[in-house]
């Protein structure tokens, strides 16, 4: 009870009692103080009068109440369910029956339940306490949607089989929920819409074929913001475009995975395509980050008051006034194994990375066109093992051209970068050339190679070149980019056999048909190919999932690929 002291002077409101404070045979049950009519009920502060006076009537008989994290959303929605039932203790019992069908389906205090089919559900919690019983049923609570308008709270899981999923309103996941975006989902977002994540944003990698979670906009979208949120977030196997904001903006010491994504055909006008800001426990690896634009600051990664670790990433063919990254504020990154190349930096003085009053340590990448290095004020950063354009003092740098294997041909986002091919020919001075620290190998023992595809973390290459690999006992194919638009490339791990003998490669649609021919019957060195999504007359085919068969004197592979258009 709130004292008289400071219950004297106020408006207060009183209910029937034999005595009370003021010795006017009643009980204050709230009262309004101050020049803000600050409510109170027992010492708790409430913002209006009503609420003030519901809880302070409810106080005197057992009644039930709840609450959700979400109230509507696309089947499989995820509802977390509060019970604020009066008197906040001593409740004996819980049943909820969460789809009005007259069958309890919980008898916990805060239960969570998962809604498959659309339509709208009746919800209600009967509690029991010394033997008194109180019932609320709430109508039409809970309302299940067909994915076609969405907004904002969000939780549960959402699959391919609902289809398209239109975001016409900002859509957020809230502090203690989560929500999980399984492969092959795609998000329609309105113009000017963002996707926050207060809570635990997971999205899942396909477990047989590729097929990317779509993130885009007939407009342009603002892109997805994890604020605060240190509940294991994981964004992968997406591909994020159209954002005229940051594609991903992680900030106030959030932690996330940021992992085998594509990122591409965005914008921004002062941040980043990747925007980190006072982290700590992030993790940017393994993603493209192409083909994206920024008028004043950069369009690939920025990292502000943040130690983070950024590690094989393949960043290309961007444009921007400080090119691929922008480290400052204190920040303090680890840059492992990242193939930087081919970007335009529209500084007057070009830059291939700017590090302003940051201490990042720079090892085993590949660092290539248009710029040089900015750093300020603290001296050079730790640069080891990368090819560098221009050179670079510091243990095992070169300056060599690393012969990619089909690189965009030339700097910015007026060449394709998302779909040239980054991998390193067997003549790169760029193999076998990075740490030689044994914890620095590629994934097959050897010393690491500088790039993306090298590393404990590398990026999965078709073609190793290394003498002292157990020699093929099958030839295979390997598929790269995978999901891709417009050209992928068809790596070919042929037997000593194989090589010796004609193969056939040839492309197929869905029914089975032929689409295209690669090599007809013929014996080739060739260890890569490059189908550009044309048939035999040169067509352009229709988006959709294609079949590359090898065909050997030994065996046949076949591989799945998608063009997305």
């Amino acid at each position: 009870m709130i004292s008289q002291t400071n219950w004297t002077g106020c408006t207060h409101f009183t209910g029937i009692g034999s005595s009370g404070a003021f010795g006017n045979g009643y009980i204050p049950l709230f009262a309004v103080i101050g020049a803000n009519y600050e409510c109170y009920y027992n010492d708790n502060y409430f913002s209006s009068v009503t609420n003030a006076l519901n809880l302070a009537i409810a106080s005197f008989v057992l009644t039930a109440n709840f609450s959700s994290n979400v109230q509507t959303g696309p089947s499989q929605l995820g509802v977390q369910f509060y019970n604020n039932s009066i008197p906040g203790s001593g409740i004996e019992s819980f049943a909820w029956d969460f789809d009005g069908d007259g069958i309890i389906d919980s008898n916990e205090e805060y239960p969570y339940f998962v809604y498959t089919e659309q339509g709208s559900y009746d919800v209600t919690l009967t509690v029991t306490m010394e033997g008194e019983t109180s019932t609320l049923t709430m109508e039409d609570y809970i309302t299940v949607t067909d994915g076609s308008n969405v907004s904002g709270a969000v939780a549960g899981i959402w699959t391919e089989e609902i289809g398209t999923f239109n975001i016409t309103g900002d859509i957020s996941i809230p502090e203690g929920c989560e929500l999980v975006i399984q492969p092959g989902v795609e998000l329609n977002f309105a113009n000017q819409t963002q996707f926050n994540v207060y809570g635990r944003l997971e999205t899942q990698l396909p477990t047989e074929t590729d097929n990317p979670i779509i993130m885009t906009s007939t407009d342009n979208w603002k892109g997805i913001v994890i604020s605060g949120s240190q509940e294991n977030n994981v964004i992968t196997n997406c591909d994020i475009s159209q954002t005229n904001d940051c594609a991903i903006n992680v900030t106030d010491a959030a932690t996330v995975e940021i992992v085998n994504n594509r990122i591409f055909n965005n914008s921004n006008t002062s941040k980043a395509s990747i925007l980190v800001e006072g982290c700590t426990d992030v993790l940017i690896s393994q993603n493209i980050i192409a083909n994206n634009t920024s008028t004043t600051a950069t369009p690939g990664i920025k990292c502000v008051s943040s130690a983070i670790t950024i590690s094989n990433n393949i960043i290309v063919n961007n444009t921007g006034t400080f090119s691929a990254l922008i480290m400052n504020s204190g920040s303090n990154a680890l840059l492992e194994n990242n193939t930087i190349a081919n970007n335009l930096s529209t500084n007057n003085t070009p830059y291939l990375c700017y590090f302003f009053n940051a201490f990042p340590t720079l090892n085993n990448n590949i660092i290539i066109n248009n710029g040089t290095i900015f750093f300020a004020p603290f001296g050079m950063p730790d640069v080891t093992y990368t090819c560098i354009s221009g050179g670079f003092s510091g243990t095992g740098n070169i300056s060599d051209d690393p012969l990619f294997m089909e690189p965009s041909t030339g700097n910015g986002v007026e060449y394709d970068g998302l779909n040239a091919s980054w991998w390193l020919q067997s003549s790169s001075p760029c193999i076998d050339a990075g740490d030689p620290n044994s914890a620095c190998n590629d994934p097959d023992g050897s010393r690491n190679d500088m790039g993306a595809f090298g590393g404990p973390d590398a990026l999965s290459v078709p073609v190793s070149n290394d003498p002292n690999l157990p020699v093929l006992s099958e030839s295979s194919i390997d598929i790269y980019p995978n999901p891709f638009n417009p050209t992928t490339s068809i790596a070919l791990n042929l037997t000593e056999s194989d090589r010796s003998n004609p193969i056939s490669v040839n492309i197929y649609n869905i029914k089975g048909q032929l689409v295209k021919t690669l090599i007809n019957n013929e014996v080739t060195n060739k260890t890569a190919l490059v189908w550009n999504g044309t048939d035999n007359n040169n067509n352009n085919v229709s988006s959709g999932m294609y079949f590359t068969k090898l065909k050997t004197d030994s065996n046949s592979i076949t591989g799945k690929m998608l063009l997305l258009k």
